[in-house]
């Protein structure tokens, strides 16, 4: 049997971790990053792999530098014939990389090696991409430039927001990651450099990427808020209150940026070029709502302008 180590962090990661699970290849170690105080109330935030390592009484380890001394030792102790990358959140060193006799694998979310970076899935729905996809590879020390193992496409649906897409990408990650693995233990799996150039990059999303600047196309504007939700959230601001939005679409029209537009039951912003219908929104102290119900609980007017 295969010594497998695991190395991830969230969500997605955890999805991988039920397919080996349901493939009968629990890793011997898990690996994920340290809990931060980032919570509510300053509680510590657990990551989602630690959870479900606890749950089914894995060995776990959160190191504070993977690419250590410290670390490379207890990873030389373990002898792992294969790591396994998903959603980790920190670049391995040559050191680690070359520890395990059978290599180091990824699974990233998009079709290397378009959106290279940490957040793929969002700046997919973003950039206006009609379909991305899940590709698993052999790592080095490079930012996902490492060798391609295999890959499946999808389409990304007009209205798909980026939780959603991610849940499935997670899905069809995982089926993919059981196949890369059989392959590599077979001595089969194939293996294509990828090219220098990546077409477009997916950096870490930053709190400006939450922001809806009413200068922008509505279009584009319509992406970023599908992009984002469930979070971490688009918002702007009204009558000086922070306020979210889950949910946009894209409608011809002309107003000034920002500037609100009632429609019947539909509530409208101006953009710099065409409108943004809000249909999902929270507005700072209260619970999601329609745009309707907004409208209403707040006595809208024409006129009126969203920062």
């Amino acid at each position: 049997m295969a010594v497998i180590a695991f190395l991830g962090t969230s969500q997605f990661a955890c999805r991988a971790l039920d397919g080996l699970e349901r493939a009968r290849r629990l890793p011997a170690l898990v690996i994920t990053r340290r809990d931060s105080s980032g919570g509510r109330k300053g509680r510590p935030q657990v990551p989602p792999v630690k959870k479900w390592a606890v749950k089914r009484g894995l060995p776990l380890w959160q190191p504070a530098n993977i690419n250590s001394e410290e670390s490379l030792a207890r990873l030389r102790s373990l002898g792992p014939h294969l790591l396994v990358v998903v959603a980790y959140g920190r670049l391995l060193g040559p050191s680690v990389l070359s520890l395990p006799s059978l290599g180091a694998i990824n699974v990233h979310a998009s079709l290397l090696p378009d959106l290279r970076g940490a957040a793929p899935v969002e700046r997919a729905i973003m950039l206006g991409f009609s379909e991305t996809g899940v590709t698993t590879m052999y790592m080095d020390a490079g930012l996902d430039t490492g060798d391609i193992i295999l890959q499946e496409k999808t389409a990304i649906g007009p209205e798909e927001t980026g939780g959603e897409l991610m849940e499935r990408l997670a899905g069809l990650g995982q089926e993919l990651l059981l196949e890369t693995i059989e392959l590599i233990l077979q001595g089969k799996a194939p293996r294509r450099p990828q090219p220098t150039q990546c077409p477009n990059y997916a950096p870490p999303l930053s709190p400006a990427d939450e922001r809806l600047d009413w200068t922008q196309p509505a279009e584009i504007l319509a992406n970023q808020v599908r992009a984002l939700a469930p979070e971490p959230g688009c918002y702007c601001i009204f009558r000086g209150k922070r306020l979210k939005v889950y949910r946009g679409g894209a409608f011809p029209g002309q107003a000034a940026p920002g500037e609100l537009v009632l429609e019947g039951k539909r509530v409208l912003v101006g953009t710099g070029r065409g409108l943004l219908a809000l249909v999902s929104l929270k507005a700072e102290g209260k619970k999601l709502t329609t745009a309707e119900d907004f409208a209403n609980g707040y006595r809208l007017r024409p006129g009126e302008f969203f920062l």
